[in-house]
Parts: C-alpha cells; sequence; structure tokens
C-alpha cells in the first residue's frame, strides 16, 4: 500500500473497504478538477473534470489541505 495510513475501512456509500481486495496503481496522468467544497471526510463535493494535464508530472501531484474560512 502506497499510503502513510490505510483508508478507512467504513464509508458512507455502504460496504465496507476491503484491502485485500484493493488493486493499488502507479499515477500516471494527471487531470484538473473543480470543485466546490471538501466533506468533513476529506471527499471532495460537486467535482467537475476541467481536462488532462500534460504540464505536470503525476509524481509532484499533492493532495490539496482544505481551506479554511475566517471567522
Amino acid at each position: 500500500m502506497p499510503l502513510d495510513r490505510a483508508p478507512p475501512s467504513e464509508s458512507r456509500f455502504g460496504t465496507p473497504l476491503e484491502l485485500t481486495r484493493v488493486d493499488w496503481l502507479r499515477p500516471e496522468v494527471v487531470v484538473e478538477v473543480a470543485f466546490s467544497t471538501w466533506t468533513a471526510d476529506g471527499l471532495i463535493r460537486q467535482s467537475s473534470y476541467q481536462g488532462q494535464r500534460h504540464d505536470k508530472p503525476a509524481k509532484d501531484v499533492l493532495h490539496p489541505v482544505a481551506k479554511r474560512r475566517s471567522e
């Protein structure tokens, strides 16, 4: 598993994640995605595919940190 920590086994989408049934892939394609906001469990809401990025190698892509609004 290439992740620092395992993804949660429980999902709000129904059946639990079974890591023994997961096939990990090496990222090779980078795409641009627009979205409205992050959910409380770290998913993106209302995503929209914007197109493929040829200017950035997949190894340079990091998970963005959600920005919090100032109160």
